[in-house]
């Protein structure tokens, strides 16, 4: 791979980050079917490295998904002008990790490449302006695969996004009070997501509400009138740990995982997360997000052992 690529960080404002050390994206360019970004993951980091276990000898998948949602969002504003100030949305995301060996964490930071795909561009019925993408990526180390990705997202105007979500609240209400963060795969409290989780031993199920901190450094980079995707994800891999007990600390992952957002949860309302072991593969693991009685998400994930 050309070192070039790897020199510096592209600008925070086409990935949305306030602080530049969030920034993992370091070149981003055109190809006649999407577009080629590179990106480097630190050795360490307060969030994405504090994990227990085998988790703490890879890089975890999850920054690698950050690494490509931020390249989709920087490619929205170089090549289809999507204003700097436009909101992104996400309906889906997944994520296959191939090669786990690709993912070590060794004694230099990880550069990758992702070859991002455009599958469709979303119109709205009539209308010629594309306002979302479906894409696909491989990840790869080099030169090597590590992970297919893909996901879709959109975007609209600050001012019809201000029309849109007037009224949404930008402060949570009271927290629940979380767990040993050793019993959801952490070490630090800080980055508990999940409050006390309820098992259902019978059946391999527990439910947990999430614990929402604005000050978090790296979920709250900057402020948000929802819950981020990347909290609601990390609060169905804490709870899956968390039913996997013991077993916990030999598994990596997610090896796959794939996550539906079927509307906005809300700051200000009480979520809880579900999770149920698979019957038959016990590394699996199905559930969702709620709040006020609706479905927020839907996710399956798997682990590695």
């Amino acid at each position: 791979m050309n070192g070039e690529n790897y020199s510096q960080t592209i600008p925070r404002e086409l990935v949305h980050k306030q602080a530049v050390g969030e920034v993992l994206v370091t070149s981003v360019s055109g190809q006649a079917d999407g577009w080629l970004v590179h990106a480097q993951l630190p050795r360490l980091h307060s969030f994405h490295t504090d994990g227990l276990g085998r988790q703490g000898e890879y890089h975890d998948p999850l920054l690698v998904m950050e690494a490509f949602r931020q390249g989709c969002i920087a490619a929205s504003h170089l090549f289809y002008d999507v204003p700097l100030d436009a909101r992104h949305t996400v309906r889906y995301y997944e994520l296959s990790v191939v090669d786990f060996a690709q993912l070590e964490r060794g004694s230099s930071t990880l550069d990758l490449e992702l070859n991002i795909v455009v599958q469709r561009e979303l119109r709205r019925e009539g209308r010629d302006a594309v306002h979302g993408l479906e894409v696909q990526a491989v990840a790869s180390h080099d030169g090597t695969k590590a992970m297919e990705l893909s996901g879709a997202f959109g975007w609209m105007s600050l001012a019809k996004w201000q029309s849109f979500r007037a009224g949404a609240a930008w402060e949570p209400g009271p927290q629940p009070a979380p767990p040993d963060p050793r019993s959801v795969g952490r070490t630090r409290m800080q980055n508990v997501v999940i409050g006390e989780p309820v098992q259902s031993p019978e059946n391999a199920s527990a439910s947990a509400p999430l614990i929402v901190d604005i000050s978090h450094p790296t979920i709250f980079d900057h402020p948000l009138d929802h819950l981020p995707g990347g909290l609601i994800i990390e609060a169905t891999r804490q709870l899956s740990l968390a039913i996997a007990d013991t077993r916990a600390s030999s598994l990596v992952g997610p090896s796959w995982l794939r996550i539906d957002f079927h509307s906005f949860t809300e700051m200000d309302s009480v979520s809880t997360v579900a999770m149920a072991q698979g019957v038959d593969d016990p590394l699996t693991f199905r559930g969702d997000v709620t709040q006020s009685g609706q479905t927020r998400a839907t996710v399956e994930l798997a682990f590695m052992e």
